[in-house]
């Protein structure tokens, strides 16, 4: 556990010590400590603070995967600095990341949530960062999709990095992702990716336009929702209590509200944890749309995309390196 508040290790120390099936094997304070003790020690995972002194977590995340690659889970504050750097950190190889807690309640969500994190985390598939130029997808007649929906979850920042700077400027499309992020990332990603990519790309705001060309991160901590109004198509930000979902932006609730732009529906599933996004995928395999899975080979958590394939509603099972081939030339 890598922090530079003594507070914040002893917290999540005692998080951990509630576990029966888990043990802390190390604390250290900087960068430089977690680097040394990770070496050391060789950790099944280890979570990771974002601004400390010395070294940051973002420098140390970078000389542990070229060392010994190891699941990271970021601990990171809501300043803008940081939430840029754990960005940076999920892109660079951090499996996932849970927010410092500020406040009782807080407090007791990461005692539910950093268990099922850490335990997702410790079977992980790290990547390896190979270039995807030779990635090939069978050449079929083209789809004319009025929307693609994607979701994701642990390890979709990555697979986020890699698709929306590859797809053009004259993509055909309005794009909606649904990824599980603390609140307070959605902006920065957004802006990040607006920053590498052609298209455009913002975080969802309620009753704006769809329009092709253009990526729409939804919000973290409500569900986002599309729809249509007569000629017009928008997006429409709902709140929390809207679902039974424990997820904020929930997948199935993306998906489902997709219903009345099918069959001219793409769905794509990328890696994540649990179940999210199974109902919604059939819904709109009944009503004819497509649906896209990752392959288990590149999937950090081959979770979400796992439950779809298997319940049939995957056309095209496809690494990543594929899916963005495939996006970029459909």
């Amino acid at each position: 556990m890598v922090d530079d508040s003594a507070f914040i290790r002893q917290l999540l120390v005692n998080v951990i010590n509630a576990c029966s099936d888990m043990e802390v094997v190390a604390t250290a304070a900087d960068g430089v400590e977690a680097v040394a003790k990770a070496r050391e020690l060789k950790p099944d995972v280890i979570t990771m603070d974002v601004e400390m002194p010395r070294m940051n977590g973002l420098t140390a995340l970078k000389a542990i995967m070229a060392e010994k690659p190891t699941p990271v889970i970021m601990v990171s504050s809501l300043t803008v600095a940081g939430a840029n750097e754990t960005l940076q950190a999920l892109e660079g190889g951090a499996v996932d990341v849970v927010a410092k807690p500020k406040g009782a309640l807080a407090m007791r969500e990461l005692a539910d949530v950093l268990p099922q994190k850490l335990r997702v985390a410790a079977g992980a598939r790290l990547q390896r960062h190979r270039p995807s130029s030779a990635a090939r997808v069978q050449p079929t007649r083209a789809r004319d999709y009025e929307l693609v929906v994607v979701g994701c979850s642990t390890g979709g920042p990555a697979a986020l990095q890699k698709i929306i700077p590859a797809l053009p400027a004259d993509f055909p499309a309005p794009v909606v992702v649904a990824q599980h992020i603390p609140p307070g990332f959605t902006g920065p990603m957004a802006q990040r990716l607006a920053q590498q990519s052609q298209v455009q790309v913002v975080e969802a705001t309620h009753q704006q336009s769809l329009r092709a060309g253009c990526v729409y991160i939804a919000p973290a901590g409500s569900h986002t929702t599309v729809k249509r109004d007569r000629d017009r198509a928008e997006i429409a930000i709902l709140p929390p209590q809207s679902s039974s979902s424990p997820f904020r932006p929930s997948v199935n609730v993306l998906f489902s509200s997709a219903l009345p732009f099918a069959p001219r529906v793409l769905a794509v599933v990328l890696t994540g944890m649990g179940q999210d996004g199974l109902e919604g995928a059939r819904e709109l395999h009944r009503a004819g749309a497509e649906i896209v899975a990752e392959s288990e080979e590149t999937c950090v958590v081959y979770g979400m995309p796992r439950v779809v394939v298997e319940a049939g509603l995957a056309e095209r099972v496809l690494s990543l390196g594929e899916i963005v081939a495939f996006l970029a030339h459909h």
